[in-house]
């Protein structure tokens, strides 16, 4: 940890190193970076953190906390009169190598009318736009400019990340780099431990300060989701609340079940509906709901299976799902409610996956029959499905789902997700299951190459 000028805490994050790369080329008519996620994941400081070992003149712009450059920049009406208005007010051409900085990006209405000149008029520039919403920066009359932007979504802290806010540099590192293999039973068990508080808080960086600091994070959740809501009353008008508090309930309780729009509003109407067809798309949107596809064998198939969703912090679906109930711990839950478990575990899981792919695909054989939770692409032709699980020991009957999608096509790895220890089953067929621990899924990729 570190702090900077405020004396903040800044938790090192897993993609300080994307951010820093980014800044590092020197080619010229650099892409735009859209830096993304939901509010409140660290967007900004993530960014900062980076420009601040940056040897190049920055130029930074807030459009919401100065309202005043955001009607300078709306008043503009062409790109020459944009970059009229930085190279007055900022002193940025766009030619000399510095970097410009736009944070909540999405406040301009003109701003995405802009973004394809930047590479192509900007020869030794580079530009950074972040926020929350920038799916409303390229508004319905702007073409969005495809082969001039770059992607970073950022999210919740990983687990990692937890571990190095409450000061466990040592647990972070083993997640980040030990051979899972390597990790003894007690070490395991400290493991889950921390686990278990990782999944009660979820990753928002001020919840998990909080909690390292012995603070109410509960309440800061509470207050984080009112925060949510009231940013669709700005931008959707009140009457909107009520749906999208229906909407979000509906996805914490249905995580890890196909999602049904009847949960949200019983007996819904086709107007209603459509509406909560709406609100959902702008949860998926702003980077708050993340949805999984259900395939299966045959694109007919496929056509007929509801998606899953999933909250994009399993904290927030905590908060959600167990107000008024008694939380459900991952290492003393009574056997009875640990299906209940299940859903918080792959919850957290997608939330991990999501850090690698934003496209979520689950799989069915039929409408009653095996069900793979997520299909990940490990390479080009090669998928790896995995199943999560809340028991504490491997037990063969976990797998068999897995076994059967094997044998049906020429998938030789496969993965149960769980809290139990590490270790692989072999098969005479050469394939194998790898039972990896759900601390490790910020790493699954690294792990199934060593085990490949």
């Amino acid at each position: 940890m570190r702090t900077d000028s405020s004396d903040s805490l800044y938790i090192p994050r897993l993609q300080d190193q994307d951010i820093a790369a980014f800044l590092a080329r020197r080619e010229g008519y650099k892409s735009v970076l859209l830096v993304e996620g939901a509010r409140q994941v660290g967007k900004t400081r993530l960014v900062r953190e980076a420009l601040g070992a940056c040897p190049e003149r920055v130029v930074s712009v807030n459009l919401e906390r100065d309202a005043l450059a955001r009607s300078r920049l709306d008043a503009c009406r062409e790109f020459a009169e944009f970059a009229e208005w930085l190279r007055d007010e900022f002193g940025f051409t766009g030619a000399d190598g510095a970097v410009l900085f736009i944070d909540e990006a999405q406040e301009s209405r003109q701003l995405g009318s802009f973004v394809r000149f930047m590479k192509e008029d900007w020869p030794r520039a580079t530009v950074i736009l972040s926020g929350s919403t920038l799916t409303r920066l390229f508004r319905p009359e702007q073409r969005y400019p495809v082969g001039r932007v770059e992607r970073l979504v950022v999210r919740p802290f990983a687990f990692s990340e937890f571990l190095t806010g409450h000061g466990q540099a040592g647990l972070a590192e083993l997640i980040r780099s030990a051979d899972p293999a390597a990790i003894s039973e007690a070490r395991h068990a400290r493991l889950l431990g921390w686990y278990d508080q990782y999944l009660h808080t979820g990753g928002l960086p001020e919840v998990v300060l909080t909690h390292a600091a012995g603070g109410d994070f509960e309440r800061v959740l509470a207050r984080m989701a009112a925060d949510y809501e009231q940013d669709f009353i700005r931008l959707f008008g009140e009457d909107t609340l009520a749906l999208v508090q229906s909407c979000l309930r509906a996805v914490a309780n249905l995580a890890g079940s196909p999602f049904k729009n009847t949960t949200a509003v019983p007996h819904a109407g086709t107007r209603t509906n459509e509406r909560i067809k709406e609100v959902l798309a702008r949860l998926e949107n702003w980077h708050l709901v993340l949805r999984a596809e259900q395939r299966g064998p045959s694109p007919e198939a496929s056509q007929r299976y509801l998606p899953k969703r999933y909250l994009f912090d399993t904290g927030l679906l905590r908060h959600f799902r167990e107000a008024g109930v008694p939380s459900i711990r991952l290492l003393d839950t009574t056997p009875g409610l640990r299906d209940l478990l299940g859903g918080v575990l792959e919850n957290q899981l997608a939330v991990d996956l999501s850090r690698r792919t934003e496209a979520l695909i689950g799989w069915k054989q039929a409408s009653s029959g095996n069900e793979i939770d997520f299909i990940v692409r490990q390479a080009p032709g090669s998928e790896v499905p995995i199943e999560c699980k809340a028991a504490l020991r491997a037990d063969g009957r976990h797998w068999r789902g897995l076994r059967a999608y094997m044998d049906r096509y020429p998938v030789e790895l496969a993965v149960v997700a769980s809290p139990a220890r590490f270790e692989v089953t072999r098969f005479q067929d050469r394939k194998r299951v790898v039972w990896l621990p759900l601390y490790f899924g910020e790493r699954l990729d690294q792990v199934l190459a060593a085990v490949g």
